[in-house]
């Protein structure tokens, strides 16, 4: 590949990025779509190739789809619009990533991209989020004296699962084997790596999110599992149950009295009335939904149930559910369960051919994706937020190792007939930088 060649593609997916931040942290605008659109043509035609095909193009043209109708459905087309935008710009950065890192650096960038952009959410967080939003338990409000420097702060659960889905991908590096770095690169890794987990751990433990510890907690057990002797995860494993029985019930002790509890939105009692609300909606509403980020006004208009400080059906799925009705809900679901079929291909692909880089971001893509998932039971998560295109980036980067193993890597090689692992002495090429920009 030329210098002028490699430079283009890098000019395309720069555009995409600018305009997929642009749809989701600005109001949708013909701007940011020119920026994607332009990009997006810059990574094609530069190298005179046809979109790749994915595992999850029927999931998401019948997602993309249902928003459309969701368009047409809704009672507040203006608020609908938004939401739409922003699901289609985090459609979009998928799609850009998958079609840009099709070879072994750049699956290496966009790893260290995403680490890195969760490290600079996690440093933006005392001063973007609003902490006065946060349970009044286990840590006191007294420590939460930040200055506010935006309008418009993020949630705490919403910056509680953004650190979920990106906290795994420096852990699983940071376990993995460092491979041929000298002594003093390897050092500066895992200072690299290990600051990054430290600093987003940290960032997890302010939010108070009791969701979003047990799911960073099954998304940092499940990497430790899978690159540590399972000795010692379980050890870690019971270590992790203790720790969090004591909390929890630290935080239960202190829990408001029935009749507060089903007002404020950090209780148990008052996700229940929110969930109630939004079956009976989903129910209502089967095959369209009431169109995307109307909830709350449709709640209050036809079901007497009004909330204004923590909107949303506060669940993953049902959210997805009264937004774009039951079709919409299976397409979301079977594009997270095949991310995780992918992400297990490709880690244990990955693990056979003795890739520990690429099996390290394969693996902690897949516990990001599953903690994420684990976190939308009890919250909505980054769907219908500014943040929404962050996972849609991850399971990107997910489909793209996935064509990795499947098609693009040049040293794959046919399984032999009963036999454990690849057919062929091919593990050194495979750890060889050189393959790199083609």
């Amino acid at each position: 590949m030329s210098a002028r060649t490699l430079f283009l593609q890098w000019i395309g997916i720069g555009l995409v990025g600018i305009g997929v931040l642009w749809e989701a942290l600005l109001a949708p605008s013909m701007s940011g779509w020119g920026f994607i659109v332009i990009g997006f043509l810059m990574v094609l035609l530069v190298e005179r190739q046809w979109p790749v095909r994915t595992p999850l193009d029927w999931a998401l043209l019948l997602l993309a789809l249902m928003a459309g109708c969701s368009l047409l459905v809704t009672a507040l087309p203006e608020v609908t619009l938004v939401q739409v935008m922003r699901l289609g710009a985090g459609l979009a950065g998928f799609y850009g990533l998958v079609n840009w890192a099709r070879n072994r650096a750049r699956l290496s960038y966009a790893a260290a991209a995403l680490a890195a952009g969760g490290v600079g959410l996690a440093l933006l967080a005392p001063v973007i989020v609003d902490w006065s939003s946060a349970k009044a338990v286990l840590i006191p409000s007294s420590f939460y004296r930040f200055p506010l420097l935006v309008s418009d702060p993020v949630h705490p659960n919403i910056m509680a699962a953004l650190m979920v889905l990106l906290f795994p991908l420096p852990l699983a590096q940071f376990l993995s084997p460092t491979g041929s770095a000298s002594g003093a690169q390897r050092i500066a890794r895992r200072l690299a790596l290990g600051g990054a987990c430290l600093v987003m751990g940290v960032v997890l433990l302010l939010t108070k999110s009791r969701g979003g510890y047990v799911a960073g907690a099954v998304g940092g057990l499940l990497v430790v599992w899978c690159s540590w002797r399972k000795r010692w995860a379980l050890v870690l494993t019971l270590g992790v149950i203790a720790l969090g029985t004591l909390l929890f019930v630290a935080m239960g002790s202190r829990s408001p009295a029935l009749v507060e509890g089903a007002v404020d939105p950090s209780t148990w009692a008052f996700r229940q009335q929110v969930w109630r609300t939004a079956l009976q909606m989903l129910a209502d509403f089967p095959f369209t939904g009431v169109g995307m980020g109307t909830f709350n006004d449709v709640a209050t208009v036809l079901y007497a149930f009004q909330e204004t400080h923590s909107l949303g059906a506060h669940s993953l799925y049902l959210q997805v559910g009264v937004d774009l009705g039951l079709p919409g809900l299976i397409a979301c679901l079977a594009a997270l369960l095949l991310t995780l079929w992918m992400a297990a291909t490709a880690t244990r692909t990955l693990g056979r051919r003795r890739d520990g880089e690429l099996r390290a971001m394969a693996l902690g893509a897949l516990a990001g994706v599953v903690a994420l998932m684990i976190h939308g039971l009890v919250d909505h998560v980054a769907w219908n937020t500014r943040a929404a295109f962050v996972p849609w980036v991850v399971i990107g980067l997910v489909t793209a190792l996935y064509r990795w193993v499947t098609v693009e890597d040049p040293c794959r090689r046919p399984f032999a007939p009963g036999d454990g692992t690849p057919s062929g002495s091919h593990t050194a090429g495979v750890s060889d930088p050189s393959v790199e920009e083609r």
